[in-house]
């Protein structure tokens, strides 16, 4: 198995405000809220700052309008155990659908 990388970029298709609803699933005790696109979490020793950055919306079938963004996990002093844990409920977190 190889090893979870100390930096981890995901596309995704969510709003800010949807980052930030799924961000108080994640942590909720911390806060967040208006335009704030970043966080940093304590992980383990570490910390995990998590960046949202969106892009460009996608259109599919000239109908639907998806939105995107780049979010981007950074790890700093985190072994890679705990990124792997910390990765998953990241993961948890922000599924939608009921998929």
């Amino acid at each position: 198995m190889g090893t979870t990388p100390a930096a981890v970029e995901k596309l995704m298709s969510l709003t800010l405000a949807d980052f930030h609803r799924s961000l108080k699933v994640l942590a909720p005790g911390e806060a967040i809220g208006g335009r704030q696109s970043a966080i940093s979490l304590a992980v383990e020793g570490g910390k995990v700052e998590i960046e949202f950055a969106a892009l460009e919306s996608q259109t599919l079938g000239g109908l639907l309008s998806l939105p995107r963004a780049r979010v981007t996990l950074t790890f700093d002093a985190v072994g890679e155990t705990a990124r792997s844990a910390f990765l998953a409920r990241f993961d948890q977190a922000f599924q939608r659908g009921g998929g």
